[in-house]
Parts: structure tokens; sequence; C-alpha cells
């Protein structure tokens, strides 16, 4: 997975796009290969997905297929990608400053911290589709999370 991550940062890096890794494999920058992953979440620059149309045809260019155009999902090198906007971490209080972001290893793209992951995931758990799907997967991600942030106190 980190391969293909590698693979969609240097072509965002084209439109100058430092995304944050977001979702289930971004957990895994702190908690390590805690399960198998089956897609990559991306958050991108509002102003992208609100061009759809324009940065869907910069993607296909690069050999992403379209399979969700609601969710902005293609697979890309046999995977699951997923974009969304980036305010969603402002508009869900997950962080309260872009400025919280920090670099995710030497790749010209960011992550949220430990903390800020934990808010995303309770956050979620007011959604009815992931309460419906998702509701113990996400809580055991909740769990190690908080396991993980109580061992590095």
């Amino acid at each position: 997975m980190d391969q293909v991550l590698l693979k969609i940062i240097k072509i965002l890096r084209k439109l100058s796009i430092k995304p944050v890794v977001y979702g289930s494999f971004g957990v895994s920058y702190y908690l390590g290969n805690f399960k198998q992953f089956s897609d990559l979440d991306l958050l991108i620059e509002d102003e992208l997905i609100n061009k759809w149309d324009e940065f869907k045809i910069f993607l296909s260019s690069y050999g992403f297929v379209l399979i969700n155009e609601k969710e902005h999902e293609f697979i890309f090198d046999n995977t699951k990608v997923g974009f969304a906007k980036k305010s969603i971490l402002m508009r869900d209080k997950i962080i309260c400053d872009y400025a919280e972001l920090i670099k995710y290893k030497k790749t010209g793209a960011y992550i949220i911290r430990p903390e800020h992951f934990l808010a995303a995931y309770r956050f979620s758990l007011k959604d009815g589709y992931r309460v419906a799907n998702r509701a113990k997967k996400d809580q055991e991600i909740i769990d190690k999370l908080v396991e993980y942030i109580e061992n590095k106190k």
C-alpha cells in the first residue's frame, strides 16, 4: 500500500497537491499494520473537489478508473482510492487549524496526530452508515488509538 501511496503522491505533486493521508491506512502510521488495508483515503484541497470534472480528467490521464462518482472513489494500481475535502477536518472539529497537520514521512504529504484520528473515529460513530456497517471495526480502532496515546504519555 505504501508504494501505491507514493505513486499517487508523485502524481498529485504535478498539481502542487499535498494530500492528507486519512482513514485506517493513515492510522497505521502510528499503530503499524494492525489490519489488512483495502483502500486509501486522501484529503485534498476543497477546490479540487469543487472542480471535480477537471480533477477527474487529470486522474484518469494517469490510470485512475472512477468507480464511485458520488464518493469520489477510483481504482488505481489495484487499490481503491477515495478523495474528500480537507475542510472536513475543520468542519468536524478534528483539528482547529491546518498548522496542526504534520508531515507524512518524507513524501510531501501530511497526516494528523493520533489524538486527531481518535477524534475523527469518535465523530464517525455519529454517522448513520458507519454505525450500521462499521461501528464494531471503528470501535476497535478507537480502542487501539486510546491504548497507543496512553502508552505515549
